[in-house]
């Protein structure tokens, strides 16, 4: 959510749902004071909480890593329950306007000193998290997912394709071009595919569109109406049908497998997605570089850390997401993680704007995802947008895994979507 994704079995599903709802019943234990904060994907602040700790003695920081769609999913459950939510909840941008509609339902980080980090961020960051009448602020910015393209340079070399970035970008100004390549790659391969799952593809492409499922500014949801949207659900099914697909379902263990062991070539790279690859795929380290996405632009995700007001330590969960937001440490994840900072202050930092990361053979990805970061322009996205983006996900996902046609997959999943908005 980053816009971070995929499903687990519901055996798995369930297991994460239990630990999620035990940990945040903790409380204080034995003379500790529990605090847990509930997450999806790679933050990579296990240290930072160990230095939290450190400076707050008899604090336990109790961290619930779920699936995307789980996490979400479960704290809108525990939301309405008015129970089950951890002290910190992270939210993606698909879900995060959704969210604040109902912004009784979060502290008010404004009545903790929060405004006086209004001018840490840009605008949109601000504003995105920011209740309509202004009055509420319900979370404190990550990270934004600026896009960018990641690839095997030993996969290009082997079909023939240059490797440098300057020369893997020009192959793809546009997503035909990007599909022709596709096809190139796949007509000498008989094992790589040329991306990992088409849902990755469609959503990158939507993610550049300046109006996707609703009409901006209102609740209109335009999902079946919208040209672009069609356009970009059937360019991916036909390369899903030319064979460029690896055809899996992204953040799964099978995607996690097939990203170590190099069966894909290609893999839509928000900034958030480093971490992810260098996590899941520690042995791929300079196998990969960093090339322009098609189009040229776009986001992908950002987060922001809350505190439900079901919390009972709301002070302490404030001096935690103060902690953790701040540029200092967001400085410092970036050049950890990969996720890119959404502090006005750390995107310019020169520790950032110099970053060049030796995991992907020292591309300078503090430039690459700094400039798209500094020139973001925020998709608007609707109140239910990221159930609506499941449920377009699913016909994707029933292309490639069930073989179901295309034109019988859209129109399943566009009543989905309209069902999921009501």
């Amino acid at each position: 959510m980053r816009a971070r994704r995929g499903r687990h079995a519901a055996m798995a599903g369930t297991a994460v749902l239990a630990m999620a709802l035990l940990t945040s019943a903790c409380g204080d234990d034995g003379g500790k004071t529990k605090l847990t904060i509930n997450t999806f994907g790679v933050f990579g602040y296990t240290d930072l909480y160990r230095e939290f700790e450190a400076s707050h003695p008899g604090v336990e920081i109790v961290e619930t890593v779920s699936e995307y769609n789980d996490h979400h999913n479960n704290l809108v459950n525990h939301l309405a329950a008015g129970s089950g939510a951890a002290d910190v909840e992270a939210v993606d941008e698909g879900f995060i306007a959704q969210l604040k509609a109902a912004p009784e339902q979060f502290v008010n980080l404004l009545d903790h000193g929060a405004g006086d980090r209004e001018q840490d961020y840009p605008e949109f960051k601000w504003a995105s998290s920011l209740s309509a009448d202004g009055k509420t602020q319900i979370g404190l910015g990550t990270d934004v997912g600026g896009l960018a393209m990641c690839y095997r340079t030993d996969l290009f070399a082997a079909a023939g394709l240059p490797t440098d970035p300057a020369a893997v970008s020009a192959l793809w100004p546009s997503w035909d071009d990007y599909f022709e390549t596709g096809r190139a790659f796949t007509a000498k391969n008989t094992g790589p595919k040329f991306f990992d799952a088409g849902t990755n593809i469609y959503n990158a492409q939507v993610f550049q569109f300046d109006e996707s499922y609703y009409a901006t500014g209102t609740s209109n949801v335009i999902v079946g109406s919208n040209p672009k949207i069609k356009a970009a659900f059937d360019s991916t099914a036909r390369a899903i049908a030319d064979g460029q697909s690896a055809g899996l379902v992204a953040f799964e263990d099978e995607w996690v497998t097939a990203m170590k062991e190099g069966t894909f070539a290609t893999i839509t790279c928000p900034a958030w997605m480093q971490g992810y690859i260098k996590e899941n795929a520690p042995d791929t380290a300079g196998k990969w570089n960093i090339a322009a996405i098609p189009g040229g632009s776009g986001n992908w995700g950002g987060s922001w850390l809350t505190i439900p007001a079901q919390s009972d330590h709301q002070e302490l969960a404030y001096e935690l997401v103060s902690f953790l937001t701040a540029p200092k440490q967001q400085i410092r994840i970036f050049t950890e993680t990969g996720n890119f900072p959404s502090s006005l202050g750390a995107i310019k930092d020169p520790a950032v704007q110099s970053f060049t990361n030796p995991f992907f053979d020292d591309a300078p990805t503090g430039r690459i995802f700094g400039e798209s970061a500094i020139k973001l322009a925020p998709q608007y996205q609707g109140p239910k947008h990221g159930a609506v983006r499941q449920a377009m996900e699913h016909g994707i996902q029933r292309i490639e895994q069930e073989h179901q046609a295309p034109d019988v997959a859209f129109r399943e999943s566009v009543d989905e979507a309209e069902r999921a908005a009501r």
